[in-house]
């Protein structure tokens, strides 16, 4: 009797402290971030053709890799795009269940960058919606973020930038 009664008892801790361990993994999975970091440094190295393999049709607009990969570094040399060091934030991911994650995931990140039309560089606050499908972490949206009440609940405490005037001034 008494070793049913202890079979018993750790078998509901085991059930917990299972369903504990899949709530942590559903905010502490590093995969999401790690695609969206692998996303930005390709597109950063102006591998574009790698870049194509961490988004989804949405992002590509159902564009082939090569023809998607060749807009990207047009649009890149026409508009002398640079982006500066990385910054990509932990995911946060819901938990729909005691077992179960969600199949997608936001992720931040704060996007140094500078281009033809600001040299000079910007701060650039944004949020990634990352997906799994297949088995693979891809970005399926990006938004940037305007405003100090978009920013804050995404960026805390980080500073956020005055915007700079970039158009030429008449003498």
């Amino acid at each position: 009797m008494k070793k049913a009664g202890l079979v018993a008892v750790l078998l509901v801790f085991l059930g917990v402290g299972s369903v504990w361990w899949r709530g942590q993994q559903c905010t502490s999975d590093p995969a999401p971030q790690a695609a969206v970091k692998a996303y930005l440094q390709a597109m950063k190295d102006k591998r574009f053709s790698d870049a194509f393999d961490f988004v989804t049709a949405r992002m590509t607009d159902g564009k082939p890799r090569a023809d998607w990969a060749a807009l990207q570094q047009k649009m890149f040399e026409m508009g002398g795009v640079s982006i500066g060091e990385l910054d990509v934030r932990p995911a946060q991911r819901e938990r729909l269940s005691a077992l179960e994650c969600a199949a997608s995931a936001k992720v931040p990140n704060v996007l140094h960058a500078a281009d033809v039309l600001n040299n000079q560089g910007s701060t650039e606050f944004e949020v990634y919606t990352v997906v799994l499908a297949d088995g693979r972490w891809r970005i399926d949206e990006q938004e940037s973020l305007y405003g100090e009440k978009a920013i804050r609940p995404w960026f805390p405490t980080d500073e956020i930038p005055a915007l700079k005037d970039t158009l030429p001034s008449d003498p």
